[in-house]
């Protein structure tokens, strides 16, 4: 068996967990399993708490020790929630009812815990995306394989050059997962210009060049025109996955 590479996959904004979905059943019904070793979202999967819709806080999924948040609802009774080995469930509730919806743990991007008694939720979705739109494949890829891909609802190509999807090397993707468990500080100090020529140097375009088109100095990041596809595409990326060509 040939030795499975990792590629890029440009999908829809917002859908990259449903495209991951859609792309093992489709191998699943293909018998083409064994060709896909992992498929990589560089996000991270957290739980948010609600109280009627609003906010009020977060927690990794699979953070190394268990966790528990406590939520007050809108009439001062409380909800605690525990979140261990990739799972949540209520660990106590104050409501007359004592009932939440479901009463078995979630584990699944999109599933929620609801306490329709004092308008509490707990739900579980993808967060801190590194590159939104863009998910990695680890896999024997052959023009059987690529078609079945792309044929998937929302996805978008391979990221290519020549025609021919990239391979992203496995220290990159390593470095990606490292940078998704630490955090990396955002790069404020402003020292490109628009119309700049720059490499890419991480991420999924990595050693791709283009040009700067727009500059957010705020958020530490900018706009690159890369030639994909053979049309000038606009990429999102911040300021340390860049360099100059000079």
């Amino acid at each position: 068996m040939a030795e499975k590479k990792w590629y890029s996959l440009h999908v829809q904004s917002g859908f990259e967990h449903r495209v991951k979905a859609n792309i093992m059943k489709a191998l699943k019904e293909a018998g083409l399993e064994d060709k896909v070793e992992e498929i990589f979202i560089p996000a991270v999967e957290k739980v948010v708490f609600k109280v009627k819709g609003k906010e009020k806080g977060e927690l990794p999924l699979r953070a190394e020790e268990p966790k528990v948040f406590e939520v007050e609802g809108e009439d001062g009774k409380k909800v605690v929630f525990r979140v261990e080995d990739g799972k949540v469930w209520v660990e106590e509730c104050q409501c007359e009812k004592k009932k939440c919806e479901p009463e078995k743990p979630i584990e699944k991007i999109g599933q929620k815990i609801k306490c329709p008694e004092n308008k509490v939720e707990a739900k579980i979705e993808l967060r801190d995306r590194l590159y939104p739109g863009y998910i990695f494949i680890k896999a024997d890829l052959n023009e059987d394989l690529q078609g079945i891909i792309r044929r998937v609802p929302r996805v978008l190509g391979f990221v290519s050059a020549g025609g021919r999807p990239v391979i992203v090397p496995e220290r990159e993707i390593q470095a990606i997962r490292e940078r998704i468990k630490k955090g990396v500080p955002k790069v404020r100090k402003l020292k490109y210009d628009i119309g700049d020529k720059v490499k890419i140097k991480e991420g999924p375009f990595i050693g791709f060049e283009g040009t700067i088109s727009e500059i957010d100095p705020e958020h530490g990041k900018l706009i690159v025109l890369v030639n994909i596809f053979d049309r000038q595409t606009p990429v999102e990326l911040e300021f340390d996955q860049v360099e100059k060509i000079s």
